[in-house]
């Protein structure tokens, strides 16, 4: 009797460890492909976790600790076709026919601001680099930043208005911070993190359940989807492929493309254009308001620069020193992702096809050897003349990438923030709100945000205007 249960026992035993065996050659073989890169240099990961844990410790300060430690180891067709289409859009000649769109914007916003009052002024900024977005690519005026409504206006319909506005910047904000690269993200993507197999279907499952995250992030994403369908319809609808357009924006040239040949209106469906519009909505609105929130913050800390920036704005107008100094501090886009399309050596290294490459150019901003006392706000590093900007490497400062896959809209969106740094200094200058943390908490998503906002006081420059 005994031996029989022993032998049961051993039996379950037997199976257990033959499960647990195949079950783990089902993950070598699964993962064997990223294993190959094994030997690039780096922490030693753990099991099952790999690195996330230092991403959850650290958040962004890890990479540059990386870096120092471990050393700077440094698809297609249907991507150029849709490049070359919409490149004239960014021409310096058509940027410069937006500047009075552009500018309007800013000065609608301009008004919000109140002397004395204190803002939020990360929000002010969202708000202004979407309705931005919204003139130069859709042709629509959203009205974010128009001046706010209050309870004693008797217009009904500018209630509404600005219950609309309201309700769209706060899903606008919602869809750019939701999608967390780390451990305050949804639980598809933590779970994703450590068995990527599992990301879709348990997404899927979490759709059906209330009140989840990845419920919600969906239903948000969603409704700024189907506003953005809304807008191509109308446009579609109301388009004469026989008459120029009265637009000359992001949407009016996709379109104009689809009505050349078979191919490029196969290429440029509804559905497509409607992705499309949205990327652009999201990509061009959210970095735009970090970069100009972060200029704010930097200048009202430091008043020698602020001192400077405003002889310049006075006189002829900022150079892009601070602006490029502030990109090179908060960087919206600290890191790159890109998936090699073929086979490749690397510094000495092979990387298989599809293996991902992360690029950190937020690294590359702070490497000393570049950028001497690199936690130091100094714009005068960028000056052309100086021996630092003559020595340093080409590549050393990437903000926007570089070669083929450069971001797209870099130009315009310096445009934007410079045109807004000129309007808002010449009525006002800012001071951090006491209310404001310090030293400021970031958020890691799809690009870099502050995780509580940046506060600031308005003080106006000129009493009497």
């Amino acid at each position: 009797m005994e031996m029989g249960t022993v032998l049961r026992a051993m039996e379950e035993y037997t199976f257990t460890l033959l499960a647990m065996a195949v079950g783990f050659l089902v993950v070598v073989y699964l993962y064997e492909p990223y294993w190959k890169v094994r030997h690039v240099p780096g922490p030693v990961p753990v099991p099952l976790i790999g690195h996330l844990h230092l991403l959850a410790r650290h958040g962004l300060d890890i990479f540059p600790a990386l870096a120092k430690k471990h050393g700077p180891v440094f698809r297609d067709s249907r991507w150029s076709a849709m490049r070359n289409i919409i490149v004239s859009i960014y021409q310096p000649s058509h940027l410069a026919g937006l500047i009075p769109a552009m500018e309007s914007c800013i000065q609608r916003a301009a008004t919000n601001l109140n002397d004395g009052e204190e803002v939020s002024f990360s929000d002010l900024a969202v708000s202004l680099s979407t309705d931005v977005i919204g003139q130069a690519a859709f042709g629509t005026d959203f009205g974010l930043s128009s001046p706010k409504k209050t309870p004693g206006d008797d217009n009904n319909n500018d209630m509404k208005e600005a219950k609309a506005s309201s309700e769209f910047i706060n899903m606008h904000i919602h869809s750019t911070t939701s999608l967390k690269m780390d451990l305050s993200g949804s639980l598809s993507t933590i779970v994703g993190m450590f068995v990527p197999l599992l990301l879709k279907p348990l997404r899927q499952a979490l759709l059906k359940v209330p009140w989840s995250a990845d419920r919600e992030i969906t239903r948000v994403n969603g409704e700024l989807r189907r506003m953005m369908d809304g807008i191509v319809a109308a446009r579609m609808a109301a388009r004469d492929p026989a008459a120029s357009s009265p637009h000359k924006d992001f949407l009016s040239v996709l379109l104009a493309a689809r009505e050349k040949d078979a191919s490029t209106r196969e290429l440029l469906s509804p559905d497509y254009l409607s992705s499309l519009t949205y990327e652009h909505l999201l990509a061009g609105s959210a970095t735009t308001a970090f970069t100009l929130s972060s200029v704010l913050y930097l200048v009202s800390k430091h008043p020698e620069v602020e001192s400077k920036l405003l002889g310049e704005i006075d006189a002829f107008g900022p150079r892009d020193r601070v602006l490029k100094e502030t990109m090179r501090l908060f960087m919206a886009s600290p890191l790159v992702a890109r998936e090699a399309s073929e086979r490749v050596e690397v510094g000495g290294y092979v990387l298989p096809k599809a293996t991902w490459v992360w690029m950190a150019p937020g690294v590359l901003a702070k490497d000393p050897n570049h950028f001497p006392e690199p936690e130091l706000f100094r714009p005068e590093r960028f000056d052309p003349a100086g021996d630092e900007q003559k020595k340093r490497h080409p590549y050393a400062f990437i903000p926007f990438g570089l070669g083929p896959r450069v971001c797209i809209g870099q130009k315009f969106s310096n445009q934007e923030v410079k045109l807004a740094v000129i309007h808002l200094y010449q009525r006002y200058v800012f001071r951090h709100s006491p209310s404001m943390e310090s030293p400021l908490e970031f958020q890691f998503g799809i690009v870099v945000n502050f995780k509580h906002g940046v506060k600031l006081q308005v003080i106006k420059r000129h009493k009497n205007d």
